[in-house]
């Protein structure tokens, strides 16, 4: 039986560029257990090789609804895409019958990353059973072999990184990471829908009334992607699910839930600004735009979810009560939002830019909408 073609590649802005054979036997970035490539790009082709390739045809076949088998495999490219913490994502790109299907493959080797790894797997599942959105990955399969965790999920084709970054004269942008064309700053347009349709993709997948939230999730880590198409429109997806609990904490159940929700959403318009410059570097906090755009989001979503008027009443009267707190008084309610952020890398510049965020929000809302 004839093996498939296999390739080894490095993703980077400028385009892929040929695994070097001379620095394999490098760590991975980020790995504390210092995992050479060659360990890495060796595991990736064991687990996904494994009964002739069966994992990737099946998805494969069902995607096509073909009857696709190893023979039909003409090559198989495994790419390292980047790495985290915790995960060292790579694609892995099947061609067969004329047909290509690219899967994300999430890679970890530390204990931390392997048991984050399968609680993100059993997240995706639930998440995408209880809501009928494509906001998040599908989740095809997680398995553990050779010390290693591994989760095939699906890929967002098209789809990019971006972060905040400064020109030459210090002045800040958003930039569009499109590998395999280079970097691009977006529009003041295009980051206004970046950001609305981030927040409405966290307010979608809210939990009313057990008030469960996605987090924690960082622009920094590149959580979310965005796609602009030819023709401007921006369309934007979040790549992973590390948590989703009660962010009110326990024994609150008995909260209100419109109380809750306005909490969420004073999280929601900080946790939206934050950034490190260019993904790396030092902390940095996202122009007033943002906070615009991160209302209009979450007042989007209201009108989608189901069940808000029986818990919240009507989308008019929950903006009434966002409007009756005073500057003062919101500036109070941000006090055990602040708190969340002790001990992160983030609460500097918080605690900094919280007095000029409260006078914007609190703006915005009384003119709202």
């Amino acid at each position: 039986m004839n093996k498939p073609a296999i390739r080894y590649l490095v993703a980077s802005p400028s385009g892929d560029v040929p695994a070097d054979a001379d620095r394999l036997d490098f760590p991975l970035e980020c790995d504390p257990l210092g995992t050479p490539y060659r360990k890495y790009f060796r595991v990736i082709l064991d687990f996904i090789s494994k009964d002739n390739y069966a994992l990737l045809l099946k998805v494969f076949n069902e995607r096509y609804g073909t009857n696709a088998d190893v023979c039909s495999i003409s090559e198989i490219i495994i790419r390292t895409e980047k790495h985290g913490a915790l995960f060292h994502p790579a694609s892995v790109e099947l061609m067969a019958n004329g047909n290509s299907m690219k899967y994300c493959l999430n890679v970890a080797f530390t204990e931390t990353g392997r048991d984050a790894l399968k609680k993100e797997f059993a997240l995706l599942k639930t998440l995408n059973r209880e809501f009928n959105f494509s906001y998040i990955p599908g989740a095809y399969h997680a398995e553990e072999m050779h010390s290693a965790a591994f989760l095939l999920e699906e890929w967002f084709e098209g789809y990019h990184e971006f972060h905040l970054s400064r020109d030459d004269k210090g002045t800040q942008h958003v930039k569009l990471w499109e590998y395999g064309k280079g970097d691009r700053l977006l529009s003041s347009e295009e980051c206004f829908e970046l950001y609305r349709k981030a927040a409405r993709i966290l307010v979608l997948y809210y939990d009313l009334t057990g008030f469960r939230v996605i987090y924690p999730w960082h622009h920094a880590a590149g959580d979310f992607v965005v796609k602009i198409s030819d023709d401007g429109q921006v369309d934007v997806r979040l790549t992973t699910v590390r948590g989703y609990e009660s962010f009110m904490g326990t024994g609150c159940n008995e909260a209100s839930p419109a109380i809750a929700l306005f909490y969420f959403l004073l999280h929601l318009s900080i946790q939206m600004r934050l950034d490190k410059l260019d993904g790396v570097g030092e902390v940095a906090w996202a122009d007033d735009l943002c906070v615009e755009a991160t209302l209009a989001g979450f007042s989007r979503a209201l009108e989608e979810k189901d069940g808000f008027g029986e818990c919240c009443g009507t989308k008019q009267a929950f903006l009434e009560l966002l409007k009756s707190f005073g500057k003062i008084d919101l500036g109070r309610t941000f006090i055990p939002i602040l708190a969340q952020y002790e001990g992160t890398s983030d609460f500097t510049v918080v605690r900094e830019r919280l007095s000029t965020h409260v006078d914007r929000l609190y703006l915005r809302l009384q003119n709202f909408p």
